[in-house]
C-alpha cells in the first residue's frame, strides 16, 4: 500500500465528516426505530417459517411475504422467476437523479437444517435467553428483512432522496447465485447501482456484548472446485495389483494435504492486520504488525505465528483441500475408478488457472486426471475508500464512537461478486452485531442472532442510506 492503513481511516473518517455528511445529529425523518425494531421481528419470524431451503428453494415463499408490506407501504417492486417456484423481488424508492442508485442486497434462500440436531425448530423463531433462534435469522434472512424496514422508513418519512434506492432479495446464493445472475443478464437496470450494500461482513461483538470493531468486506476469495479422477485394473481382490487407483488416489490426496500455498499480503489483508493488531495482544499482535509493515518477502518468525491461528492463515494464501472421495464397487474387487473433488479458496488476484496448473505440480502424476468444475466466478476486490465507506464511517461514529473500521477479505463467496464483476463496488456490511462464535453457527446448529440487536442495526443500516442517498 503507498499509506498506512492509519491514514486510509483517517481519509474515510474526514470524507464522512465532510459537506457529503449529514449535519444533523438525528437521521433525517426521525423514524420510531423501537416500533421498526418490532417490525423486523415479525416479517423475520414469517420469513423464517417460509423455509426456504436449499434446494430446492422455494423463494418465492419469502417474496410473497415481502411483496405484502411493499403494498401496503405503496413501494414500486418487481417480481421475476428465474427457475419455477424461484423469484428475485426487486423493489425501488425513487430519488432526484442527481446521484446513481445504490442497492440494497439480500437473498432469501437458506442451508438445509435437516440431519442437524437442533435445540430449537430450525424453521420457526426461537426466543431464548436474550436470542432469537432460526435457520436464516443471520444468513441472510434477517439482513433482507432489515433493508426492507429501512425502505418503509425511508417511505414514511418521506426523506427527499438523491439517488434511487433499490431493494433486492435474491434466491440461490447458497447453490451458486442463479437469482442475482438471472438479473444481470435479463434485467441489468433493474440493480444497477453506483454501489452496492450486503452480507459477508458486520458489526463484530467483544466478549463484553458491546460492539468492538466493524469488519468490511471488501474483497472474497474465489470459490473453485476440482476434480480429480484415477483409474486401476479391476479384477478379484485375491490377486492385488500394483496399479490401484485407489492407491494412486491416496498418493495424489498426501502431496495436496502436505502442500502450502504461498503466504502474500493483498492490500485489504494488510489494512485488516495494521487494523487488528491494536485489538489482539502478545506474540500475534507483534506478528500482525510485523507482516503488516513488510515491504517485500514476509518475515518467517512472524508469518510462524500467524499460523498457528487456522483462520488467519488461511486468510493469507490461496487454500485446497480434499472434501469429498468415492471409489470402488465391491469390498472384493479391485476399483475401476477413484474420484475425489478439492475444494479451492483462491486469493481475488489469482487465477483459477494458476491454481489447477499448481495442482498439476504438486500431484505430479500424469495418471491423475485434473479438470475443473466450471467456474463460481471471479471479481476484484471494491476500494477501500470512496462514498460507501465514508457513508458507513460516519453512520458508525455517530452511534459508536471510535469504532474501528476494519477492511476484510471474506474467505466464503457472497453474491458480492458478481456484482464487482459488473464494475459495481460492493460492501459486505450486515448490521445485525454478532459474537464471532454466533456468526460461525451460520449453516450449522442453532442459528442464532441477538433479541436486543434488531433496534440498533435497523437504525445503523438507516443512518447508512441516508447518509448515501438523503438530498443534501
Amino acid at each position: 500500500m503507498k499509506r498506512s492503513f492509519q491514514a486510509m481511516l483517517l481519509a474515510i473518517v474526514a470524507l464522512a465528516c465532510s459537506s457529503h455528511r449529514v449535519t444533523a445529529s438525528v437521521p433525517v425523518g426521525n423514524p420510531n426505530f423501537d416500533a421498526a425494531a418490532t417490525s423486523v421481528r415479525r416479517l423475520l419470524g414469517e420469513l423464517v417459517t417460509a423455509d426456504t431451503t436449499n434446494p430446492p428453494g422455494n423463494e418465492s415463499r419469502a417474496v410473497a411475504v415481502g411483496v405484502k408490506r411493499l403494498e401496503a407501504a405503496g413501494i414500486p417492486f418487481e417480481v421475476t422467476e428465474f427457475a419455477p417456484g424461484r423469484e428475485n423481488l426487486v423493489a425501488r424508492l425513487t430519488g432526484d437523479g442527481s446521484a446513481d442508485p445504490i442497492l440494497l442486497l439480500a437473498h432469501t434462500d437458506v442451508v438445509g437444517a435437516a440431519g442437524q440436531d437442533w435445540s430449537v425448530p430450525a424453521h420457526e423463531i426461537t426466543e431464548r435467553g436474550g436470542f432469537l433462534y432460526g435457520r436464516g435469522v443471520n444468513d441472510d434472512l434477517g439482513m433482507a428483512a432489515i433493508e426492507l424496514e429501512v425502505m418503509l422508513l425511508l417511505k414514511k418519512a418521506g426523506v427527499p432522496l438523491a439517488r434511487d434506492v433499490i431493494l433486492a432479495w435474491t434466491g440461490d446464493e447458497e447453490s451458486g447465485g442463479a437469482g442475482v445472475q438471472w438479473l444481470l443478464a435479463n434485467e441489468p437496470d433493474s440493480i444497477q447501482a453506483e454501489l452496492v450494500l450486503n452480507e459477508g461482513g458486520g458489526i463484530v461483538l467483544g466478549r463484553d456484548g458491546a460492539p468492538a470493531r466493524i469488519q468490511l468486506q471488501t474483497a472474497e476469495k474465489t470459490y473453485q472446485d476440482f476434480t480429480l479422477t484415477a483409474y486401476g485394473p479391476t479384477g478379484h481382490s485375491s490377486v492385488p495389483l500394483g496399479d490401484n487407483a485407489i492407491y494412486r488416489m491416496s498418493r495424489a490426496l498426501s502431496r495436496v494435504g502436505r502442500h502450502r500455498f504461498p503466504a502474500r499480503l493483498l492490500p485489504v489483508t494488510r489494512a485488516n492486520l495494521a487494523a487488528r493488531a491494536s485489538q489482539e495482544e502478545g506474540g500475534l499482535a507483534d506478528a500482525m504488525r510485523a507482516l503488516a509493515a513488510a515491504k517485500g518477502s514476509l518475515p518467517s518468525a512472524a508469518l510462524e505465528v500467524a499460523d498457528r491461528d487456522p483462520i488467519l492463515s488461511a486468510t493469507l494464501r490461496t487454500t485446497c483441500v480434499a472434501t469429498l472421495i468415492q471409489g470402488g464397487t465391491r469390498v472384493n474387487a479391485l476399483p475401476a475408478e477413484v474420484v475425489a473433488t478439492i475444494n479451492c479458496r483462491i486469493l481475488p488476484d489469482e487465477s483459477i488457472a494458476q491454481v489447477e496448473a499448481e495442482l498439476i505440480r504438486i500431484i505430479n502424476d500424469p495418471e491423475i486426471e485434473i479438470a475443473s468444475d466450471g467456474e463460481f466466478g471471479f471479481a476484484a476486490p471494491s476500494p477501500l475508500s470512496g462514498p460507501g465507506p465514508a457513508a458507513i464511517a460516519a453512520a458508525a461514529a455517530e452511534m459508536w464512537p471510535g469504532l474501528p473500521i476494519v477492511p476484510f477479505m471474506s474467505r466464503g463467496a457472497t453474491d458480492s461478486r458478481f456484482l464487482r464483476a459488473e464494475g459495481i463496488p460492493a460492501y459486505g456490511i450486515d448490521p445485525l452485531a454478532l459474537t464471532e462464535d454466533d456468526g460461525r453457527r451460520a449453516h450449522g446448529i442453532d442459528e442464532r442472532i441477538p433479541a436486543d440487536g434488531l433496534r440498533p442495526a435497523v437504525e445503523f443500516l438507516y443512518r447508512v442510506v441516508i447518509e448515501l442517498a438523503a438530498k443534501r
